[in-house]
């Protein structure tokens, strides 16, 4: 079953605070290139900024989403966790967590990181939201084990089919954010902080969230922001994935990463390109592919375009170049349906 995990809010804040401090211009450009899907440059500048201010949160936090976007979820989960010893008053780390977790499959560790989130603020709707979803996932995962089992439970496929419905009925996932905490200063007070994200047409809102009240994102605003941040987030996950199966070798994952009606560049027919492309990921006794800088152009609703720098190296051929995915969306996934190298 495909599941939507709203897992990441739309604003973000500090809570217990006496005073509001304005983000450092560095986070300021890091939190628009991120809006942008520049998230490679965004981390640069985040690495900037803490080198010369280690304990800025807002930055530490925006840094977790950029390593997060860029694939390095081992790093992000590793700043959240540290967010979350640092500031265990804060669910939002928590929830950042919780869609990383998810994006790996690991739904138990969402529901802990959720039920966390949810532990230091019992009113946060999001998070709610999130684990039913996380709920819902976790149960379809045992219905399906229920008839690999026994295939003719007819009670766990009727149970798995309404399970099925409500994945396909659910709204949209939010699985970015924008904004984080502020840093707190060298007197250890936290300052709030105001998300920003970009709205429908892609310009940037902000909306500062009070001292002390619960995150929410019930607006209409907000709403708009999250769905747009929500197919950046799936597109950049499945760039990543995409890569990781080539340099896993994975050759059923790469190509199928690939639209059905995907446009081989030079001519070459669906089957004499699958043909090549499984000598020549297969070959090589080891893969390395990095993306540097990626940036997503959402076209529409169903189309997108990604931009990158691509660093391929095995033990007999490297090369850089600069490629172009364009994607179009089927069903819960992105697609490539053209590749072309500048």
């Amino acid at each position: 079953m495909a599941s939507r995990h709203p897992l990441i809010p739309a604003v973000a804040a500090l809570l217990a605070v006496a005073t509001s401090l304005p983000a450092g211009a560095d986070v300021e450009e890091a939190r628009r290139l991120l809006d942008e899907g520049r998230a490679g440059q965004a981390l640069r500048v985040l690495d900037e900024q803490l080198e010369g201010s280690p304990q800025d949160a807002e930055a530490r936090f925006l840094r977790g989403l950029a390593l997060s976007r860029t694939g390095r979820r081992e790093e992000a989960i590793a700043v959240f966790q540290k967010l979350t010893r640092d500031y265990p008053q804060l669910p939002e780390p928590y929830n950042n967590l919780a869609v990383i977790y998810a994006q790996q499959g690991d739904y138990e560790q969402a529901r802990d990181a959720l039920e966390a989130a949810l532990a230091t603020h019992p009113s946060y709707a999001t998070a709610h939201e999130n684990l039913g979803d996380i709920y819902a996932a976790l149960a379809s995962a045992s219905y399906n084990r229920a008839l690999m089992l026994e295939e003719g439970n007819s009670t766990a496929r009727d149970k798995l089919r309404v399970m099925e419905n409500l994945s396909a009925g659910a709204p949209a996932a939010r699985p970015t954010l924008s904004g984080g905490p502020a840093s707190g200063g060298s007197t250890g007070s936290t300052p709030a902080a105001a998300a920003s994200a970009p709205d429908g047409d892609g310009a940037s809102t902000s909306s500062p969230t009070p001292a002390g009240s619960a995150p929410t994102a019930s607006s209409q605003p907000a709403q708009a922001s999250g769905d747009a941040l929500a197919t950046r987030e799936r597109i950049s996950a499945a760039i990543y994935d995409w890569a990781q199966a080539w340099q896993n070798q994975n050759i059923a994952a790469y190509l199928g990463a690939y639209a059905p009606d995907f446009t081989p560049a030079g001519g070459l027919s669906r089957d004499a390109w699958e043909s090549q492309r499984r000598d020549r990921v297969g070959a090589p006794d080891t893969i390395t592919v990095r993306i540097r800088d990626p940036e997503i152009q959402i076209v529409d609703a169903e189309r997108a375009r990604v931009v990158f720098t691509q660093e391929y190296d095995s033990d007999s051929y490297s090369d850089v170049t600069n490629k172009v995915l364009d994607m179009r969306r089927v069903g819960d996934r992105w697609l490539i349906i053209r590749e072309t190298t500048r």
